[in-house]
């Protein structure tokens, strides 16, 4: 999964706003609130080899990123899970993580932006 692969659509956010920035910016407020501490729980679990937690909190991201439309790194999380789930291919989680962690700091720039964007419209 590339950077090009992350791309941000926020469109369902949009939908479900029905035009207030107001909704947007608070969801935005709490994915960018949220997220990055779910991230750090995950690391730490994937550390332990914790797979059960590990498979827990992918369940958590997994709709908040769908929620931002972020539909490749939502698949990559659901696929985390199930592997944490089922005890299978465990070698894939850490590196597939890392990848999306990685990607999150240029989503978490992307929202800062849209969010600016809402609370400033030109």
């Amino acid at each position: 999964m590339d950077n090009a692969g992350f791309k941000l659509d926020l469109s369902y956010l949009k939908d479900v706003a029905s035009g207030s920035d107001e909704f947007m910016i608070d969801m935005i407020d709490l994915f960018l609130d949220q997220t990055p501490a779910y991230f750090e729980q995950m690391e730490q679990f994937i550390t332990e080899e914790d797979w059960s937690k590990v498979a827990d909190i992918a369940h958590k991201i997994k709709p908040t990123l769908a929620f931002m439309g972020v539909d490749s790194a939502r698949e990559s999380m659901a696929e985390i899970e199930q592997n944490a789930r089922n005890l299978i291919n465990l070698e894939t989680i850490s590196p597939a993580f890392q990848l999306l962690k990685e990607m999150s700091v240029h989503l978490y720039k992307q929202l800062e932006e849209v969010k600016a964007s809402l609370q400033n419209p030109s």
